[in-house]
């Protein structure tokens, strides 16, 4: 798994629900699936003030750029 994951399906605690969600403005949807079942919130913030929504594929392809 190259992903970070929860098994909250998106937010742990009621007030950690955004009052505007990025989803809402999401134009395309791969699969056309929930995405965030078991894992982050995409509307998340990391250290730096980084959206889950931009960051979420960094991890595994950081590992396949340095495993090459």
């Amino acid at each position: 798994m190259n992903e970070a994951s929860n098994f909250c399906n998106g937010i742990c605690k009621r007030q950690q629900k955004p009052s505007s969600t990025v989803l809402k403005n999401l134009k395309y949807v791969p699969g056309n699936r929930d995405l965030q079942i078991k894992s982050i919130s995409v509307d998340a913030y990391h250290y730096g003030n980084y959206l889950e929504i931009d960051t979420h594929n960094v991890f595994g392809a950081l590992m396949t750029y340095y495993s090459s």
